[in-house]
């Protein structure tokens, strides 16, 4: 209604001098444009998580159609390339993103993730590094969380741990966060706080009905080792070995017993 009334007031204005028309639906045409591209891009990802790909593309083409410098759209596009396993084109679309807005977030993050996952590139660290400072980023808590892999992937444990408690400070419910904490402090010898942060884990997992993962299996395993608690001990490796019998994680649970 504001927008409304501004327009009517503008328009006395106009036809007293005569000298705003230009800018004006110049302005009106940028914002209706943006709105445009959001709509479109929205819609392709929406497409994209639905698995319909062809729908996705057009959307996303859409978009670009209307603003061929839309970093958003351009990152939106590179998403679907990985997704269609054309990883080279996803590359080109991630980096003509980045050259177009290197503050867009969203880019940031997924540029980042797909240079530490796919690339094995340590600058996907600074990239989602930079979209975890934006207290504004909507998916900060996810950026806090693959900081963390990222940094652990490189080996720098103690910049990976900030992280994870960054994040899991940010949602308490963060099992990615929780579950590494526990898996890192049991490698520095800290059984106890190892513990505590794979109580909060299961916790977590107790409260949202999720299962445990080969991966968290095996961390109960070796912290109920090390804490020489053999009745969890023989729990968890009975669960890991039901549920995850070729998993790397059983493999090495029974190296260990060698």
């Amino acid at each position: 209604m504001n927008m409304i009334r501004s327009t009517a007031v503008f328009a006395i204005i106009l036809m007293l001098a005569g000298c705003v028309t230009v800018t004006d639906s110049r302005f009106t045409k940028k914002v209706d444009n943006d709105k445009a591209v959001e709509t479109y891009v929205a819609l392709g990802v929406g497409y994209l998580r639905s698995g319909n790909m062809p729908l996705a593309r057009k959307k996303i083409q859409r978009a670009l159609e209307i603003d061929p410098e839309s970093a958003s759209a351009h990152s939106a596009m590179a998403t679907y390339w990985i997704e269609r396993g054309e990883m080279g084109l996803a590359e080109k679309e991630f980096e003509t993103a980045y050259d177009l807005d290197d503050e867009h977030s969203p880019t940031n993050y997924h540029f980042g993730r797909f240079l530490f996952a796919v690339k094995n590139d340590e600058r996907g660290c600074e990239l989602i590094q930079r979209a975890a400072q934006d207290v504004d980023y909507t998916a900060r808590v996810l950026a806090f969380e693959n900081l963390g892999l990222c940094y652990d992937h490189f080996k720098q444990e103690r910049l990976a741990m900030d992280a994870f408690e960054r994040a899991w400070s940010m949602d308490a419910s963060s099992t990615i966060s929780s579950l590494n904490l526990a898996r890192i402090y049991l490698q520095r010898d800290r059984a106890d706080i190892a513990k505590r942060w794979f109580n909060r884990f299961e916790t977590t997992l107790r409260d949202r009905q999720l299962n445990h993962s080969a991966a968290s299996l095996y961390t109960g395993v070796m912290l109920s080792k090390v804490s020489q608690d053999k009745n969890a001990e023989a729990s968890y490796a009975f669960k890991l070995k039901k549920r995850y019998p070729d998993s790397e994680e059983f493999k090495r649970y029974r190296a260990s017993q060698k």
